[in-house]
């Protein structure tokens, strides 16, 4: 395929092979750098999982709002721990008492839908569309 694939764009390709499928040989593929599994968040979508670990970035920028001083001692560290630990159990009360989880964003919401469509109608299409599909949602 790279013969047809015009000069400028080999090195995508290439840093794309070795990094995230594997170089093709004769004898198969090699190991890319990055297992497939660690990127790929098709089943994550099916499972209705977290495509991104965008919400681990926010508590992070919490936890360390919540940190007033730039070198904490381990107790003011220890402190901070227990009170994000207090806030987490009632939360988790709260949705096993019946309550919905915070609702994501809507145009989050929007894109995830639209992905479980692709994810779904997967097998009955052809890759190139499928691969439009989801590059057309990471451009939103």
């Amino acid at each position: 395929m790279q013969e047809f694939v015009a000069e400028e764009v080999n090195p995508v390709i290439n840093y794309f092979e070795d990094n995230y499928i594997g170089r093709l040989r004769s004898r198969g593929r090699d190991n890319p750098t990055f297992a497939i599994t660690s990127w790929n968040v098709h089943n994550r979508l099916r499972d209705g999982l977290p495509r991104t670990n965008n919400h681990i970035e926010g508590w992070h920028r919490k936890l360390q709002a919540s940190i007033t001083s730039s070198h904490p001692n381990i107790w003011k560290f220890i402190d901070v721990l227990k009170k994000e630990q207090a806030l987490v159990d009632v939360e988790i009360n709260q949705i096993l008492g019946g309550h919905k989880p915070p609702k994501q964003r809507k145009i989050y919401s929007q894109i995830t839908e639209r992905l479980n469509n692709l994810v779904e109608a997967y097998e009955n299409r052809n890759i190139l569309d499928f691969l439009r599909g989801i590059a057309h949602n990471l451009t939103v």
